[in-house]
């Protein structure tokens, strides 16, 4: 793994158990992610997308082969050192927001801050400048009943770049924006790319994403079955 490659994986297999059989979600997967890149997992429902991207995140381990995580091997971590990887250097943004319902907007956004013990000026400087990112600032004291789902997907998207992580993963980032809101999403999430070298790695089928993509993989049935980078 050389210092450039973020993500590796080497027949990553996941298995799940059904009744008395297995169902195979990924099939020995060998892929390699480096560094700024701006990459999507694309394919149909039941694919394995979300399935390779929950390995990646250290929110599930692999059955079989391995998967390298900024050099860390995820199937080897115990509870505590996955959890360490996530709070340092991971963001993640879900098709469901995940919002914490008794806290406003600021505090949904600064929650990843207070797990890594940044002082409070740090912390409301850089909620701020998330809030601004995604367009929300007005709304920062609001609660997350009183959003539309398209904001409230924004704040999961501003807790997800708060820290500015070295990966943002991001399934389906997009599905419950309208199309305006879907490209200045992603116009954001550019310009973190190429402006902070945050690498991104979506899972979706969502065409208005895939258009900004400059690298689609392609699963089918777990497997890769195309590798293309996007000029």
């Amino acid at each position: 793994m050389t210092a450039s490659e973020l993500i590796v994986t080497k027949k990553l297999t996941k298995q799940y158990p059904i009744g008395g059989n297995f169902f195979t979600a990924l099939r020995e997967v060998d892929l390699c992610i480096d560094q700024c890149e701006f990459t999507g997992i694309v394919g149909p429902s039941g694919s394995g997308k979300t399935t390779l991207l929950n390995i990646i995140g250290a929110l599930d381990a692999p059955t079989n082969g391995n998967a390298k995580v900024l050099g860390s091997e995820i199937g080897k971590m115990n509870h505590v050192e996955a959890a360490k990887l996530r709070n340092q250097y991971l963001g993640f943004i879900f098709q469901t927001y995940n919002l914490l319902p008794v806290y406003n907007v600021f505090e949904n956004v600064e929650f990843p801050l207070l797990l890594q013990h940044i002082e409070s000026s740090k912390r409301v400087d850089m909620v701020n400048k998330a809030l601004e990112w995604v367009g929300l600032s007005e709304k920062a004291k609001s609660k997350p009943a009183q959003l539309s789902g398209g904001e409230s997907q924004r704040v999961a998207i501003a807790r997800a770049i708060v820290k500015q992580p070295k990966i943002v993963l991001a399934d389906e980032p997009t599905a419950n924006l309208d199309a305006q809101n879907s490209h200045h999403i992603l116009k954001t999430m550019v310009t973190l790319n190429e402006e902070l070298g945050t690498t991104f790695v979506f899972s979706t089928h969502d065409e208005k994403v895939i258009s900004y993509l400059r690298r689609k993989i392609k699963l089918s049935d777990g497997e890769i079955v195309d590798d293309t980078i996007v000029n």
